[in-house]
């Protein structure tokens, strides 16, 4: 005799809910060409052209899960990234429908402010991880992964609003 059941568990999420939605000045907030360089391994002006041509139509304040993938995609093949990063990229919001798929996929949130307080979330968390856990190779890369994409998507943000295309310092007399 087979059983068959009604009452199928639902793996719906309603994702993380932003706090702060308009949040735009962070720790990780760039200032500075050569900083927003720094933060994702850019060493060429040809880079940082390319990127911002990528970019235009872009907003880090803005943006949709799929939008946000096709970003944190485009930074971990050009290796501005690595593979932890891109995951904190694609999860976005972390909303998933009733089958556990990703959902509301182009709805747009702030993505600065989403991975701001993932980040601090993550932080005021650490206290409950043993030190042994701590230790674990996985738990480091989870973390890095978290503050590297928070570098990268305020170094994107910078790229975004930026009219210059070069590393070089312009000093005024």
């Amino acid at each position: 005799m087979a059983i068959n059941s009604t009452a199928a568990q639902s793996k719906a999420s309603p994702g993380y809910i932003i706090q702060n939605p308009k949040k735009v000045i962070t720790d990780f907030t760039v200032t500075e060409e050569s900083k927003a360089a720094e933060a994702l391994n850019i060493k060429k002006d040809e880079q940082i052209a390319d990127l911002k041509k990528f970019l235009k139509g872009y907003d880090m304040t803005n943006i949709s899960l799929n939008d946000l993938k096709k970003v944190g995609s485009k930074l971990y093949d050009n290796k501005l990234i690595d593979v932890e990063a891109l995951t904190v990229f694609i999860a976005g919001r972390r909303v998933f429908d009733h089958d556990g798929k990703q959902a509301e996929k182009d709805v747009k949130f702030n993505a600065i402010a989403l991975f701001d307080q993932r980040l601090e979330e993550q932080t005021a968390a650490l206290d409950g991880y043993s030190e042994k856990t701590k230790q674990e190779p996985g738990f480091a890369a989870w973390r890095k992964g978290m503050i590297v994409a928070n570098q990268a998507i305020n170094a994107l943000a910078y790229f975004i609003n930026s009219s210059q295309n070069d590393l070089s310092v312009d000093e005024k007399a």
